[in-house]
């Protein structure tokens, strides 16, 4: 009896490496935004002595929001990075460098090509070859890049 694996996502895992900087951006922009939590509980607790007791909506809702991002946002983020991260680490120096180029600057598919003086089928073998190694490293907890976090933008 053979038993075959199911076919890697090529796709999808080209997807995760397109999201990944702008995971990491967005890491970066909420681990700032909870700098503003001890001013916004300040702004929030003299509002409240202010004005009998009731809370202003929108400085509770930010402080509601910023509590969230911290439950919910950062340590999804921090995992999504550092899966990816772990997936590197099976990468020879020409993987990572056609994942840099790639995915990471973006270059069109010509311009890496030619960066990494490869014919078009070589590069379309690095790409699988890549992709592939990617997808076996981390595919046990590939669910934590699928999930979809309800405050992305």
């Amino acid at each position: 009896m053979t038993l075959t694996q199911p076919p890697v996502p090529y796709e999808k895992v080209e997807l995760w490496l397109n999201s990944y900087k702008d995971w990491k951006a967005r890491l970066e922009y909420v681990q700032s935004e909870l700098s503003y939590i001890p001013a916004l509980t300040r702004t929030l607790q003299m509002v409240a002595a202010h004005s009998s007791g009731r809370k202003q909506e929108t400085v509770l809702l930010t402080v509601i929001r910023r509590i969230e991002i911290t439950e919910h946002e950062i340590p999804l983020l921090q995992s999504r990075i550092g899966l990816i991260d772990y997936a590197f680490s099976a990468l020879t120096p020409e993987e990572n460098l056609f994942i840099q180029l790639r995915y990471m600057d973006q270059l069109a598919l010509s311009d890496a090509m030619s960066r990494l003086a490869l014919s078009r089928r070589a590069y379309f073998y690095l790409r699988k070859r890549t992709l592939h190694k990617i997808y076996m490293k981390i595919k046990d907890r590939a669910i934590l890049l699928d999930l979809d976090s309800s405050h992305e933008d």
